[in-house]
């Protein structure tokens, strides 16, 4: 129900709080309240609840007449606005219903934990093949070096191959909607309406999940940043290193696995409310441009000064490794922080 609420405030938000439409909102509320309640005492569940009285509802210009409110809402021509012929009409790409609205959004909340689980597959797939040949090579594990990088490779190799297989059944699924992920249709109203209910009624979630993985990015380097500095020189600290590095790839993957899953319902609302703009992810890239042109500089200060000032030319290579994975996290999480800033609040 909460989302019919959501709903039902972003219908009357473009228009003033007048009396009369503060009015027509509650008596309106009452009718959608009360055909949910009928739909649940007859069996339906509220997914299917809900879409029924957003569709029987949702269309203010359809109910206006019977709330008594069609002058209300009436839009004021433009001056100088010539009316768009029949023929730019049939131009105009096809209408997202709310049907297809609705099965975009069940087709991304079921393939999110396959979509996810992929991601974290690629982030930790060089993990065994950064960590166990350094242990070999320190005599910390008894097996040969090579018998160490043979190892590292395969499950690499096992763990990217199972990440592409996740993702190609998750494609398979969404793959009847590439005219909404390729924004070629024309956003109707009422279903971008619905579909920023709801991601309004799963933003709680969805930012204490981005508050977590944040957290865990920036907290990444902290256990390789301290095994490096305090390293005696030893092989065990080698070692050590490659525990780090390790433990940077769990950190960004654990805080991607906590927020890919929650940011589902904002990904519908963006994908339907962008409609056919094709600058609708103009500013997301952008920031990543930004941040790409202070971090890598950056990172490739980092390195230099640590392999001439330390003479760790053995170990510092790890700054790349470990500065791709980062940034692929920090772009991530700078688009959600957009993505999150550009949503409209009620």
């Amino acid at each position: 129900m909460n989302v019919v609420i959501a709903y039902l405030d972003t219908m009357f938000s473009a228009y003033p709080q007048t009396p009369r439409l503060l009015e027509a909102k509650a008596e309106l509320q009452g009718m959608m309240e009360d055909a949910y309640s009928a739909l649940i005492a007859a069996g339906r569940s509220e997914n299917e609840a809900v879409g029924q009285v957003i569709r029987d509802f949702g269309n203010l210009d359809e109910v206006a007449p019977v709330l008594g409110i069609s002058s209300d809402i009436a839009p004021e021509p433009a001056a100088g606005v010539v009316p768009a012929s029949p023929v730019t009409a049939s131009r105009q790409r096809a209408v997202v219903t709310l049907d297809d609205a609705r099965a975009y959004a069940d087709s991304l909340r079921r393939v999110r934990f396959r979509f996810s689980i992929a991601v974290v597959m690629f982030v930790l797939s060089p993990a065994v093949l950064i960590a166990l040949p350094m242990a070999a090579n320190a005599g910390a594990v008894t097996i040969a070096d090579s018998a160490a990088v043979f190892v590292g490779l395969l499950v690499l190799f096992v763990f990217v191959a199972g990440g592409v297989i996740l993702l190609l059944s998750a494609s398979r699924e969404t793959a009847a909607f590439t005219r909404i992920t390729d924004n070629g249709f024309t956003a109707d109203p009422a279903t971008a309406r619905w579909a920023e209910a709801l991601a309004d009624s799963h933003e709680r979630v969805r930012t204490r999940a981005l508050q977590i993985a944040i957290g865990l990015w920036i907290l990444a380097p902290v256990p390789l940043l301290s095994f490096a500095l305090f390293s005696d020189g030893s092989p065990q600290a080698e070692v050590r290193v490659g525990i780090g590095v390790v433990l940077v790839l769990i950190f960004v993957a654990a805080g991607l696995g906590i927020f890919l899953p929650q940011n589902w319902a904002r990904t519908v609302a963006d994908e339907i409310g962008s409609g056919d703009s094709a600058d609708a992810g103009d500013d997301e890239r952008s920031i990543v441009s930004v941040i790409a042109s202070i971090y890598w500089p950056l990172l490739t200060a980092v390195f230099l000064a640590w392999s001439f000032i330390g003479n760790a030319w053995s170990i510092s290579w790890i700054v790349w490794p470990i500065g791709a994975v980062l940034f692929g996290a920090i772009a991530a999480g700078g688009s959600a922080i957009e993505s999150y800033r550009r949503a409209p609040r009620s």
